[in-house]
């Protein structure tokens, strides 16, 4: 989770704010959902000591100190929400497969009515597909099948992996407007000439090939195809994967969209 902060804070790094786009008039209080080891809420407490930010996630967080306005909490965003106050910003990133789509429904209504008047949603999310511009990923290759072997996974889970193509259309549905919309390149691996994406494309390396485990295991031995995978025979799939990762010749990278939009001024 750290290493996929660090990349889109590299990504956003020419930016006066890279830790959100949302335009507020106020930060008193802003809520990272999904918010893992909470690093997102931390930076954004530390910019902005005078607002009260939370994080909340299923499990505990493992940070030991946070700073004095920053408030990591273990809460489900499917249950009803204990807060007695409205928030300027609420934030969701890389929450992809985490809902079914009549959940995604209820999370966006449940922050459309916990945000005040005015106040703005921010999501960002990757596409799951591994892409090329110059063919130099073979058609071939593991990696390129990497996308569609997941997706296909996520269907048969009912928790679609595919958020990043469905989160504009739902935040609208959900009543928000002013809805920005930028879909960008997360280079994977240090071929980019431009010193900024190399470095982010470095990072991002890194933060796949130490997550590939995690995000192959439980999708291929509940939902593989043809039937589900043997725990070794997804061991091995993302050795080989890790192998191809590797390869300094493959000019490859995937999309990342991030959406804001806002609640209306006279909701």
């Amino acid at each position: 989770m750290d290493a996929g902060h660090f990349v889109y804070l590299l990504m956003e790094s020419g930016r006066d704010n890279p830790l959100f786009r949302s335009p507020l008039r106020s930060s008193r209080n802003v809520l990272d959902v999904g918010t893992g080891t909470g690093t997102w809420a931390i930076d954004v407490a530390d910019k902005s000591p005078d607002a009260n930010v939370y994080g909340i996630d299923l499990y505990p967080p493992p940070n030991s100190w946070v700073p004095p306005n920053c408030f990591l909490e273990v809460q489900d965003i499917l249950q009803e929400w204990t807060w007695n106050h409205q928030f300027d910003l609420i934030h969701l990133r890389l929450m992809l497969g985490g809902f079914t789509d009549a959940e995604w429904d209820q999370v966006y209504r449940t922050i459309y009515d916990n945000l005040k008047s005015g106040g703005w949603i921010e999501q960002v999310e990757l596409d799951v597909r591994v892409m090329s511009d110059d063919d130099s990923l073979p058609k071939d290759s593991l990696l390129a099948g990497w996308g569609q072997n997941f997706l296909g996974c996520s269907e048969r889970s009912g928790k679609l992996l595919s958020t990043q193509t469905t989160m504009a259309g739902r935040i609208t549905a959900a009543g928000f407007v002013n809805l920005q919309d930028d879909l960008f390149k997360c280079p994977l691996g240090s071929w980019p000439k431009d010193v900024r994406l190399k470095e982010a494309g470095r990072v991002n390396f890194h933060h796949w090939s130490s997550g590939l485990d995690g995000w192959a295991m439980w999708l291929l031995t509940k939902h593989g195809a043809p039937t589900p995978w043997s725990a070794d025979e997804v061991r091995v799939y993302v050795a080989k994967v890790r192998q191809e990762l590797k390869q300094k010749d493959l000019h490859i990278y995937h999309f990342t969209r991030r959406v804001w939009a806002q609640k209306p001024l006279d909701a």
